[in-house]
């Protein structure tokens, strides 16, 4: 099964943190404007409390020396002037509690009793005509003695403001300077982080993960140092493994050659037409070297099918024929196991795949069967064409069968530039006509019914060697 792709990543955690962090600092300033409005109301209100306990001690100390001669005319006037400054009402009382002067002309000649004697004290009431209000008493003394009381009442001012902007701004600016700080240094670590783990990602595929960031970095740099060394061993395991499976893998076509189950010699000239058009195609040199080891491996999956099906000459049955059709699949299951090997079986797993999308094993249509896939099959063809069939063709009717499967079986720009290749160097006769492929079809075509598979089938009986690797048979036959 091929790799999976990897899924689009969503935002990264540098703008989910910085996302988090701005929506928090916005809430803290929020939060922050409601409380910075309560607290500028509860200062003012202290500062407006201090205001008249200054105001009543005035008007007592003033007051004393008039009340004590009963100068009501004087101690009117006074109460008025603090009633206007205070924006509030004025009591004045004698020594016995009753009323003598009362700004708002209420309470005249009421006894109220003096509460003040041990000090001044303010303490908070409820009217309801007037909501609220704060009243401060302050004892009116006169020669050390207690001559009266003054009550001076203010209603309670109401918070004008339930939201301070000025607070909420300044808490909003510092709030986003800390994000900004945090957001650079998450970018800062994130960026190693992930860094780091696409390298192990790349890793654990099987491919280069490039060159650790250098430098004299502190952050992570332990972290850089292992990666690097892991890398290393890492890259040469796998190098040496995939050598290894490479060098088994090319050993065993060639034990498929020499048995005579595969025609000689097919994969290395399919790896030099494929060559040709590697080079026009200016493929990278990795994707080149993969494309030239699965041509000479195009033969591999074979060696997982059964040698009588292979050396059948007659009509293949229909389990037969589709063991057969099936070894690229199993060549691609076998290199799937070697991360570095693993590109190079999807091209042998997609070998078989049409232009027209009629292929197997997957249906693939057009620019969706991997280019190295698609250039292995039109190469393999020809090489097929020319050498494997019961009567070779030359190289000009060879490319003219290409040039009538051009766009059904293979991709018409690859056959053109297959044809303008060959032209320039025609590849020589082959030595002996040898039938080596079952049933006389090729394995590129569309599957056909029985009428015209039997028109395709050759007797080769004059025309195949046999040939036994052991001598005594050979001696014996």
């Amino acid at each position: 099964m091929a790799p999976r792709e990897p899924r689009p990543r969503g935002w990264s955690l540098t703008r989910r943190l910085t996302v988090a962090l701005s929506v928090g600092a916005f809430l803290v300033a929020v939060l922050l404007g409601f409380l910075g409005a309560d607290r500028d109301h509860a200062r003012a209100n202290v500062l407006r409390a201090g205001e008249e306990l200054a105001l009543a001690t005035s008007l007592a100390e003033r007051g004393a020396p008039l009340l004590d001669k009963g100068d009501v005319l004087r101690l009117s006037v006074l109460a008025t002037v603090v009633r206007d400054q205070a924006a509030g009402r004025a009591l004045l009382l004698d020594r016995t509690g009753r009323v003598v002067i009362d700004t708002a002309l209420v309470l005249g000649d009421k006894q109220l009793g003096l509460l003040s004697a041990s000090g001044p004290f303010q303490r908070s009431a409820q009217k309801s005509d007037v909501g609220d209000v704060r009243e401060t008493l302050v004892p009116i003394r006169f020669g050390g003695e207690v001559t009266g009381e003054v009550r001076l009442q203010v209603p309670v001012v109401p918070l004008l403001a339930a939201f301070d902007v000025t607070w909420f701004g300044l808490s909003w600016l510092a709030c986003q300077t800390l994000v900004a700080c945090a957001a650079l240094l998450g970018h800062h670590w994130s960026s190693r982080v992930r860094k780091a783990t696409d390298a192990l990602m790349r890793l654990a595929a099987g491919e280069v993960a490039g060159a650790g960031a250098a430098g004299d970095e502190q952050e992570l740099h332990d972290l850089d140092k292992v990666m690097r060394e892991l890398e290393r061993g890492m890259q040469d395991g796998l190098q040496r493994v995939g050598e290894g499976y490479a060098a088994m893998a090319l050993a065993l076509v060639d034990g498929l050659e020499r048995r005579r189950l595969v025609q000689p010699g097919h994969g290395e000239r399919t790896a030099r037409l494929a060559g040709l058009m590697a080079d026009r195609l200016q493929l990278l040199p990795a994707d080149r070297a993969d494309l030239l080891l699965a041509c000479r491996l195009v033969d591999l999956g074979k060696a997982f099918v059964r040698p009588s099906i292979l050396q059948k000459q007659g009509q293949l049955t229909e389990v037969e024929a589709g063991s057969l059709r099936h070894h690229p699949v199993r060549a691609a299951e076998q290199l799937d196991c070697v991360p570095g090997l693993r590109r190079v079986g999807k091209i042998l797993r997609h070998q078989l795949e049409r232009h027209d999308g009629k292929g197997s094993p997957d249906g693939l249509r057009g620019d969706r069967i991997p280019l190295g896939a698609r250039v292995l099959a039109v190469a393999g063809a020809f090489d097929l064409l020319t050498t494997c069939a019961s009567e070779p063709l030359d190289w000009q009717a060879a490319l003219q069968q290409l040039q009538r499967a051009r766009g059904e079986a293979f991709d018409p720009w690859l056959v053109d530039l297959l044809a303008e290749e060959v032209a320039k160097s025609p590849p020589p006769p082959p030595d002996r006509e040898v039938m080596i492929v079952p049933a006389g079809g090729m394995p590129w075509r569309a599957p056909v019914v029985a009428d015209a598979a039997e028109d395709d089938e050759t007797d080769g009986d004059g025309e195949l060697e046999v040939m036994f690797d052991d001598p005594a048979a050979e001696d014996h036959a």
